[in-house]
């Protein structure tokens, strides 16, 4: 049975980072906002919890601190996860705070925008949300910054963007579907540095990602 856990969490784990990387595929990553802090919501039918999403240098490096509840069955299981993003989104750590393990990876998507200029950055993402099947439907305000938002119908992802920073996330089918909203953000504020730093009893693990894209 452990080893049975121990699997499953290092498939969540990396499940966790191939999705971060979809978030930070992109040198300069907030042109607009050079540091800041957000807090988020989330809930949903089954899950309530928080996030903490801390940036500095326009966004070459976020950690990401979530903590969430799960409840099913009766049964109610509570994770803390930290999402740490390196040397702009070139590598993703995904660190379980509860099991103390974490794995570390390349994000196969950051040479696609190298030497790209912002505009360009801005148009390729655009076309790889309308491949994806989505459309762009609306401008939302969340926490009074104006969004862009995006859904994409058959998965019913949505997602608002201010600035190249998702304020709000509505993902997931029916009974599982979760929303992640921004209540409050701080920008051009001090961070310390141990918001950007794994605790030093994290057992991590460096994973090649490209197998799991099959290249």
């Amino acid at each position: 049975m452990k080893i049975l856990n121990s699997c499953v969490l290092f498939f969540v784990l990396v499940v966790a980072c191939i999705n971060a990387s979809f978030a930070a595929n992109t040198p300069s990553r907030y042109p607009k906002s050079k540091t800041g802090i957000i807090k988020y919501e989330i809930y949903g039918a089954t899950t309530v919890g928080t996030e903490v999403l801390y940036y500095d240098d326009w966004g070459s490096r976020e950690a990401k601190y979530i903590t969430t509840t799960m409840e099913l069955g009766g049964l109610s299981v509570t994770r803390n996860t930290l999402v740490l993003l390196e040397e702009n989104g070139q590598w993703i750590n995904n660190v379980d705070l509860n099991a103390r393990t974490g794995i570390r990876m390349r994000n196969p998507r950051y040479k696609e925008s190298i030497g790209q200029s912002r505009r360009e950055r801005e148009k390729n993402e655009e076309n790889k949300n309308i491949d994806a099947g989505g459309r762009k439907i609306e401008i939302e305000r969340v926490i009074g910054k104006p969004c862009v938002v995006w859904e994409v119908q058959y998965s019913g992802i949505k997602t608002c963007t201010w600035n190249g920073i998702v304020l709000k996330k509505i993902s997931g089918p029916g009974f599982s579907r979760t929303t992640t909203v921004a209540t409050k953000i701080d920008e051009r504020v001090s961070i310390p540095e141990e918001k950007f730093t794994i605790p030093p009893d994290i057992e991590m693990k460096t994973v090649d990602i490209t197998t799991f894209h099959g290249n």
